[in-house]
Parts: C-alpha cells; structure tokens; sequence
C-alpha cells in the first residue's frame, strides 16, 4: 500500500470517528425522541460503514477482491456515511435550544423523512 493511500484511509477513518462521536453526542443530549431515533440510525450506519471499510483494510490485495467487488467503491461508501452525517449535524443545528413544541415545522418534516 502506498503512503498517499495509507493517509486518504487514515483521514477516512478519522472523519468516520469524528462524525461517529458527533452523532452520539448530538443523540445523548437531545431531548427530541424521535431526532434520537434519527441519530441513533445514522450512527449505526457509519458504525457499520467504518467496519466495512476496515474490513478492506488488507494489505494483500488478493485476498480483499471478492469483499471489494460486491461493494461500492470505498471512496463513495465513505461519503455516503459522512453526508449522513452532515444530515445530522444540520438536523441538530435546527433543534439546538428548542423544545418539541419550538421545533419548525421544516424540521419535523426531515425527522419524519430520517426516521422512514
């Protein structure tokens, strides 16, 4: 494996940690059920996307290219994660401060979608 390769992974797997840690956060300290629902499947997938991605992690090539070929490429299955992520994060900038009753009506539309 190369170094530019070893550091686009080592960067992914930080944002996935990152954004893993956020999420949580975000779920612990809402007082919003069901945004807790939201956050708590969206880390669940980039719990999921962040293993799978480990699993890829193989310094014989041979020996990852079934697991790689029944995937999307790893780049995009990483984005996918993070841009769930960012959903979150904006989700969470709208419910920051606010009670259910506060809450527009905007966000309960994309809560209502997120938890579908």
């Amino acid at each position: 494996m190369d170094r530019k390769s070893q550091r686009r992974r080592d960067a992914a797997l930080t944002s996935l940690n990152v954004a893993i840690e956020a999420i949580n956060l975000a779920k612990e300290i809402s007082s919003i059920t069901p945004a807790k629902a939201v956050f708590g499947s969206v880390s669940s997938v980039l719990t999921m996307i962040k293993v799978g991605f480990l699993l890829l992690r193989s310094d014989k090539p041979q020996a990852n290219e079934h697991i790689q070929d029944s995937l999307i490429n790893k780049a995009d299955y990483v984005e996918l994660g993070l841009a769930c992520a960012d959903v979150c994060r904006a989700l969470d900038r709208g419910m920051t401060g606010r009670q259910v009753d506060g809450l527009s009506h905007s966000v309960f539309e994309a809560i209502a979608q997120l938890t579908k």
